[in-house]
């Protein structure tokens, strides 16, 4: 599944409920994203393929904050990462909201989209972490991984016989 794997499991008692919990408010970031697109003119300008060299550049920016901060995680190779995390959340925040003019919705239906479904893939990927049972210990990492393979390729045949439908 990543490197992830082969490094320490993350320290749970800073996971738990409650526990550095956030719930970001997007309305207003949406909003400076309309502003953009309406007023700006160099923004109101991009499309999908003109922004494609950005998204690229931002998530190769996003991989050196990270190494950086794997070999060092000092506070400064920290907000480094942050950042370009920012900075790769624009591109999906622009891509979306591009989305949204094409099909006529309002800005941030697609990002709403984006966020419920990948809500709803985390689940649907990780069953043995979403148990009904919150008392379950952890699963294995080996009953984990042969768990998301069988997942990925259910989910790989279910598109091909959608293709195939089509």
């Amino acid at each position: 599944m990543g490197e992830r794997d082969e490094q320490s499991p993350v320290d749970q008692s800073a996971v738990g409920p409650g526990v550095g919990q956030a719930e970001p408010e997007l309305q207003p970031v949406i909003e400076a994203m309309a502003t953009l697109r309406r007023r700006c003119p160099w923004s109101s300008r991009q499309d999908h393929q003109s922004l494609e060299k950005y998204a690229r550049e931002e998530t190769d920016e996003l991989i050196v904050a990270l190494e950086d901060f794997n070999a060092e995680p000092t506070a400064e190779n920290r907000a480094a990462v942050v950042e370009e995390l920012g900075d790769v959340f624009y591109q999906v925040l622009f891509h979306s909201a591009l989305l949204d003019e094409s099909s006529g919705e309002a800005y941030g239906h697609s990002l709403g989209t984006i966020i419920d479904g990948l809500e709803a893939k985390l689940i649907r990927r990780h069953p043995l972490a979403f148990t009904d049972d919150p008392t379950d210990e952890m699963a294995s990492l080996e009953d984990v991984e042969r768990e998301y393979r069988r997942i990925k390729a259910e989910e790989k045949a279910a598109v091909a016989g959608e293709d195939r439908t089509r």
